[in-house]
């Protein structure tokens, strides 16, 4: 599941607790899984939008959205994997569904290169990086804590691009069907290369 906005990931938890619940088994502790949100693809659209809106504050913006979203993201995992309902469900071993940070690369070179690694660090969270993002981590990154550090400025991140005009659900949507498509040109050249590997197979054998 492609995950771009917070009402898809609530959905995805959701999804995650009603299955460990009508499993019916009495030992869900072998039952792991992570939840892949997206991140930098999330500023890439709305800093398009923000350079159209063009005002000071629109622009001041930009690079923001998307370390928001993910720092609240972060607090309703928190909020969903407490409480009754799944205290229930730790009872009969079952492991938090965690968050794994995807798109981490920066695509924009004025951003600093590790922007969607330093600030989405936090318990039961991973984060995939390409050798560009992890190298430059290694170099001048610092491990600590950073997720929940600043969820107050998140929140009026996320609030100020709404009073924009940016709507959060309309982009999710939109990065949701690209990224769809995207994966599925991949996944049709990939079945194109092992065509063409079995054909020439085929070929030699013969």
């Amino acid at each position: 599941m492609l995950i771009f906005s917070l009402a898809r990931y609530e959905a995805v938890i959701d999804a995650y607790l009603d299955g460990l619940e009508a499993s019916g088994l009495s030992d869900l502790s072998r039952v792991t899984s992570v939840a892949s949100f997206f991140v930098s693809r999330v500023d890439t659209l709305i800093d398009k939008m923000l350079e159209m809106i063009g005002t000071p504050e629109a622009l001041d913006l930009r690079g923001k959205a998307a370390v928001a979203q993910a720092a609240l993201a972060y607090r309703l995992y928190q909020k969903k994997f407490s409480g009754p309902r799944w205290e229930a469900l730790v009872k009969k071993g079952a492991k938090k569904q965690r968050l794994l940070w995807a798109s981490t690369s920066v695509k924009n070179p004025a951003y600093p290169d590790t922007l969607y690694v330093a600030p989405l660090i936090g318990p039961d969270t991973v984060s995939t990086m390409p050798d560009q993002a992890l190298q430059a981590f290694i170099d001048h990154g610092r491990v600590s804590r950073t997720i929940d550090a600043n969820v107050s400025e998140a929140e009026g991140i996320y609030s100020a691009l709404e009073k924009l005009g940016i709507d959060w659900g309309k982009v999710g949507s939109q990065l949701e069907d690209e990224g769809v498509e995207s994966f599925k040109k991949s996944f049709d050249s990939l079945l194109d290369t092992l065509q063409e590997k079995a054909n020439t197979l085929k070929f030699v054998i013969s």
